[in-house]
């Protein structure tokens, strides 16, 4: 189905409206397409479609959210296992480097960072999506999604150091215990997603320190080749990641 430039950006931000408003992914695809078919319609009988997507306003875009049931059961189960994954990297990252310490602070510090940067994203993306912002803005937001986990992370660092709470320490055995643990929370969440994202991905990140780690370099020169290497992976991995999401998105709107 071959759309205009107009059409197709303007579903794109009408999912993207939708999917911010936590909204059932079924019912989502449905309005997609016919609101699609529509747009299609008056394209082949040469007619502006202004007019359909002035209907689809933020009102319009408020009227079709609360047509539809919020999947709040959905999003219940996806924060959990969200934390959980991305608890996961921290602690695959921290098992593999022998330094899984912890202090009461961390225990309770990043499963509320992990959170709030999380409901900052949905609330700021409803906002972008269902406004019409200039470019500069755009980047603005991109920028406070951006830096406000560092800048609570660095705040959580500080916290550390200026109050001396108790810390848990593991030996060999409990790294190895939370590298497999790690491991099978990655492979569940990949069963449960349908994508090998989640599996390939800490492949990526993990399997070039651990290689240059076993090497006799010096750890100065393995530090060089960490920062390079692992950056550079997953580069290329988002780059390989986003073309073949847009060859998929592309093929569809043929």
């Amino acid at each position: 189905m071959n759309l205009s430039k107009k059409s197709i950006d303007f579903l794109e931000n009408l999912r993207a409206y939708l999917f911010s408003s936590r909204k059932n992914e079924k019912e989502i695809e449905g309005i997609i397409r016919e609101v699609e078919d529509r747009l299609y319609e008056a394209e082949k009988n040469g007619e502006n479609v202004d007019d359909i997507i002035r209907k689809a306003s933020k009102e319009y875009m408020a009227q079709l959210t609360n047509e539809m049931s919020s999947d709040f059961e959905g999003l219940i189960k996806f924060i959990p296992i969200m934390i959980l994954g991305a608890m996961s990297y921290i602690l695959m990252g921290d098992a593999i480097r022998g330094e899984i310490e912890y202090s009461l602070l961390d225990l309770i510090g990043y499963p509320f960072i992990f959170l709030f940067s999380l409901f900052l994203t949905v609330a700021l993306f409803k906002y972008a999506t269902s406004n019409k912002i200039p470019k500069i803005k755009e980047w603005l937001i991109v920028g406070i999604l951006g830096i406000t986990p560092m800048i609570l992370s660095l705040l959580l660092f500080y916290l550390n150091s200026y109050y001396e709470l108790s810390v848990i320490q593991v030996g060999v055995v409990g790294n190895v215990i939370a590298i497999v643990v790690s491991s099978l929370v990655f492979i569940g969440i990949a069963i449960w997603s349908k994508t090998w994202v989640t599996i390939i991905l800490p492949i990526i990140l993990f399997l070039p320190e651990i290689l240059i780690n076993m090497t006799n370099l010096q750890e100065s020169t393995k530090l060089i080749l960490n920062s390079i290497f692992i950056p550079l992976c997953v580069a290329s991995f988002l780059v390989i990641y986003v073309l073949i999401l847009w060859k998929m998105e592309k093929n569809k709107t043929k």
